[in-house]
């Protein structure tokens, strides 16, 4: 029985179909048929059936889709291993990133790393955050780039932890807030809120930062009026609207800079966000990972500095 062969299985099983196995794997239908009836012969007894729903493991298919899952998983983390030794000049990173404040954060150190190191190879895998945690568990990534409270929980992972980041009220420059003396929270809160899924923890957060007079209102609507997990879309419905967002300000500098947003003048919520590195505890840091790592770190600490105007 070999691994090549398990693996085969494993296509087979995951795609219902030997024609879609076989191009996911990168081998012709019958080269693939041959690999399972090998299988088959190894073990004395047949592993896939057909039934009307496509193709699907036997009793001892299951068995050894089992064990094959966990061997593949197994020599993945060893060839990994093996792969640590050839430094900063070789090898790969991947990086899972969300649509919102990962994908805000990476891409400066991604790119340093990538001018002092061009041999590597750097990948970022785009997903929602609730996605991340099992993409490093299914070694799509490496390494994930998260708001923290999305993963200090999870006793499979550990985290680096970056600078903490004031979360400021953004909008368009003309927006009515903005021809107000001094806007209020209650003000703020008036208007339709726009923002990223939002975390158990978060959502608890911005609960009680809405004045009591309008948690009634707030509840009956839901705290987010426009729910958008790219930040660049969501950038574009403050531009067009008179919604309001609650963002960390490094993420809208470009914007306020350039005219086509304002950070809301006054307001002070109290709410900080707090980025972070965060893999799998038995998976060993290679030294491209704790390079990205101090990259991130550099470029955070610079974006924790940017000052946000008040009157």
């Amino acid at each position: 029985m070999e691994l090549r062969q398990l693996r085969h299985l494993m296509a087979v099983a995951e795609h219902g179909s030997f024609s879609r196995a076989a191009e996911a794997v990168h081998l012709t239908q019958p080269a693939l048929s041959r690999s399972i009836q090998a299988l088959e012969a190894t073990v004395g007894t047949a592993v896939l059936e057909r039934n009307r729903g496509g193709i699907v493991p036997t009793d001892v298919g299951h068995l050894l889709l089992t064990h094959a899952r966990l061997l593949d998983t197994v020599t993945r983390d060893l060839e990994r291993d093996i792969a640590l030794t050839q430094g900063l000049e070789l090898g790969e990173l991947r990086i899972g990133v969300g649509p919102y404040g990962g994908s805000a954060l990476v891409g400066p150190a991604i790119g340093q790393l990538n001018r002092a190191h061009p041999g590597l190879r750097l990948k970022t895998v785009l997903a929602p955050w609730q996605e991340l945690p099992d993409r490093a568990r299914a070694r799509d990534v490496d390494l994930i780039v998260v708001e923290l409270s999305q993963v200090q929980q999870m006793e499979d992972f550990a985290v680096q932890g970056l600078t903490e980041h004031a979360m400021v009220p953004v909008c368009h420059p003309l927006h009515p807030l903005t021809r107000m003396a001094s806007p209020t929270l209650a003000d703020v809160f008036s208007y339709p809120l726009a923002g990223p899924s939002l975390t158990p923890a978060l959502t608890a957060v911005l609960q009680k930062l809405i004045p009591a007079s309008q948690r009634a209102q707030q509840k009956k609507r839901g705290l987010l009026a426009v729910e958008c997990d790219l930040s660049g879309m969501l950038k574009d419905v403050l531009r067009h609207s008179h919604a309001i967002s609650l963002m960390p300000a490094f993420m809208v500098a470009a914007e306020v800079a350039a005219g086509q947003l304002v950070y809301v003048p006054g307001i002070e919520l109290g709410l900080r966000v707090r980025f972070g590195c965060a893999w799998l505890k038995a998976r060993t840091l290679s030294p491209v990972t704790e390079r990205f790592m101090e990259l991130l770190a550099e470029h955070d600490r610079s974006l924790a500095t940017l000052a946000v105007p008040v009157p």
